[in-house]
């Protein structure tokens, strides 16, 4: 086991939970529809718990561990989804196709730490049951996008 690999590791799921605070707080305020604001604001509410669970483990690893509150790559994610607010109708079905976009990648991050031979075997239930979350939120994501689609096309054809 690397310790300062593992660490390294949960920094960066730290700070990506950072990122994925920060993005359903931005959506929560762009979308129109009020139960779909309350829905991502939860979800930013829920991911503060993930990160901080973290972000004692990393510091458990690495007491000297920088924690930051998201990466660069997440800033420039965000400013791209503005930009294309900006060029085109946003809506709440874009906003959410967005979120599910950052869920894929996150997920996908998380199994790839839980998959890795340097992560301590003690982290592996609590990265299996955050993974599972995210995956729950992208499912729940999902869902909602289409039935705000389906909706959307009820209203149109009456």
């Amino acid at each position: 086991m690397d310790a300062q690999k593992a660490s390294s590791d949960l920094i960066d799921l730290y700070q990506l939970l950072g990122d994925s605070i920060k993005g359903y707080n931005e959506a929560a305020e762009k979308v129109k529809t009020p139960e779909l604001a309350f829905f991502l604001a939860n979800i930013a509410t829920e991911r503060r718990t993930l990160r901080h669970e973290l972000g004692e483990e990393a510091r458990r690893l690495r007491p000297d561990a920088d924690l930051t509150d998201g990466t660069l790559k997440g800033d420039v994610h965000r400013a791209w989804i503005g930009i294309r607010e900006a060029l085109s109708s946003s809506s709440d079905n874009s906003v959410l196709q967005e979120c599910a976009r950052g869920e894929d990648y996150l997920a996908d991050r998380f199994k790839s730490v839980m998959e890795d031979e340097d992560t301590p075997a003690e982290y592996v239930p609590m990265l299996r049951e955050q993974g599972t979350k995210v995956a729950m939120t992208k499912a729940n994501i999902i869902e909602l996008g289409k039935s705000i689609k389906y909706n959307k096309d009820q209203v149109h054809s009456s």
